[in-house]
């Protein structure tokens, strides 16, 4: 791996990235280019540079929802995981795009603020969590989102407020709109705190991850007639099926992948499943994780 003599703002850019090292599913070729800045002014600067360089840009948080092409990714992959920090006014809680929502969590609950229990155990950070709309137990982000601060791709910030044409079920406007450096989110002021560290902990509990197994977030998003992990399930798509990756029985809207997998076979899976749903059940999947790069039909 080669490091690049470039830096902008003491930010080193690195070539030829093994991608992964960056994916929860831990598969995947190299990316052209990557860097992980620490501040919004980094970003800026990034962004400058690849228009500069005409490079195509990939955003990625802690890797929990991507699928890396075994091929690669061309341009300039930039990773939010060391944009950290938080803070808390009044019932705002502001947190930096790389905080994992696990420690956001915590941290509203060592301040006596609650209202995001319901969604603790999924895995990933603040930012990934805001562009899949992400939720659990009857809840979405969006329910207590206040706004975010993102970065267009020509480096220019903007603040988007709640609007309810920013979410949809299981996904929002800032999964395309750019890169978001900031998230506010709107939390009740509450004395019971050993109450809500308990609750948190009943949902950590559901949300149980497999400690021996690579294991995803969910890979569908719901649809309006039947909810993807019970399509999956009545299509008889859980449990082993002969490659290196299968969608788990315990979770079915997540794959769970053993060591020798790519990132093909996931991809081959999650078509598998799509074309499976539709001719058993006619019910149309549509993945909510990102996928990068190129990969085969």
């Amino acid at each position: 791996m080669k490091r690049s003599s470039r830096h902008l703002s003491a930010l080193v850019i690195t070539e030829e990235m093994d991608m992964s090292r960056r994916s929860s599913f831990s598969t995947g070729g190299k990316a052209e280019y990557y860097a992980q800045p620490a501040s919004t002014e980094d970003c800026i600067s990034l962004l400058e540079h690849a228009y500069k360089k005409n490079l195509h840009v990939s955003f990625i948080g802690a890797g929990t929802h991507i699928l890396v092409s075994d091929e690669g990714i061309p341009g300039l992959v930039i990773s939010t995981a060391s944009m950290k920090g938080m803070s808390i006014k009044g019932r705002l809680l502001i947190a930096s795009p790389g905080e994992a929502l696990d420690n956001i969590i915590n941290k509203a609950i060592d301040h006596n603020l609650s209202g995001l229990e319901r969604i603790a155990g999924i895995p990933g950070t603040i930012a990934g969590a805001l562009s899949v709309n992400a939720g659990a137990n009857s809840m979405k982000l969006s329910d207590v989102f206040f706004y975010a601060d993102y970065l267009s791709f020509d480096g220019r910030i903007h603040r988007r407020p709640h609007f309810h044409d920013a979410f949809s079920e299981q996904s929002s406007i800032f999964s395309s709109n750019g890169l978001v450096v900031s998230v506010a989110l709107k939390l009740n002021p509450t004395r019971a705190s050993a109450e809500a560290r308990e609750r948190k902990e009943e949902y950590v509990e559901r949300m149980y991850i497999p400690p021996s197994r690579r294991f995803s977030g969910e890979i569908f998003k719901d649809s309006k007639e039947m909810k993807a992990e019970d399509a999956i399930r009545k299509a008889g798509l859980t449990g082993p099926n002969g490659s290196h990756a299968e969608f788990s029985e315990y979770q079915a809207n997540s794959i769970l992948t053993y060591p020798g997998c790519t990132s093909q076979e996931i991809y081959t899976l999650i078509r598998h499943a799509e074309k499976t749903v539709k001719e058993k059940l006619n019910i149309c999947l549509t993945p909510s994780i990102a996928m990068l790069g190129s990969f085969t039909d």
